[in-house]
């Protein structure tokens, strides 16, 4: 057996575990198990603190976006688009099943004004910029845009 196919069997091994989990829990892992991380940046402009997430082949009614008391929190199962039945990748490099992403607001951050939309395969949440203000948890409604 080669390299290439042990990763193969691998990566077809993890999908199947992940799938596994998510039929038998009826809901998916907690964060750091058997998650992934959605491709991330996070920017400021003259007043606004922008966090923009690569979440191509979702819905909006798949993603939940809250406000923790401390972090900006993304969390979400992205399903497998591929036509269903027994696979065999040659390449596997698009992330499906459960992900979580935290993103730590900075203090000067309104958590209060965040505002969320996706559009484009991406998701965009917006944060006014202004003084510390009252942390509150929250959550935040996704829009398509």
């Amino acid at each position: 057996m080669t390299r290439w196919s042990r990763r193969g069997d691998q990566e077809e091994i993890f999908e199947i575990l992940v799938t596994a989990y998510g039929q038998r829990t009826g809901g998916a892992p907690g964060e750091g198990e058997l998650c992934w991380r959605p491709a991330t940046d996070v920017y400021e402009t003259e007043d606004s603190f922008v966090v923009q997430m690569d979440l191509a082949g979702m819905e909006p009614a798949q993603i939940e976006v809250h406000y923790d008391g401390m972090n900006l929190v993304v969390e979400g199962v992205r399903e497998e688009s591929a036509e269903p039945g027994r696979k065999h990748f040659h390449t596997m490099e698009i992330n499906v099943g459960p992900f979580v992403r935290r993103v730590p607001l900075p203090p000067e951050v309104d958590p209060g004004s965040g505002t969320a939309r996706y559009r484009g395969g991406f998701l965009y949440v917006t944060f006014r910029r202004g003084g510390p203000q009252e942390a509150r948890r929250r959550q935040i409604a996704v829009d398509r845009a």
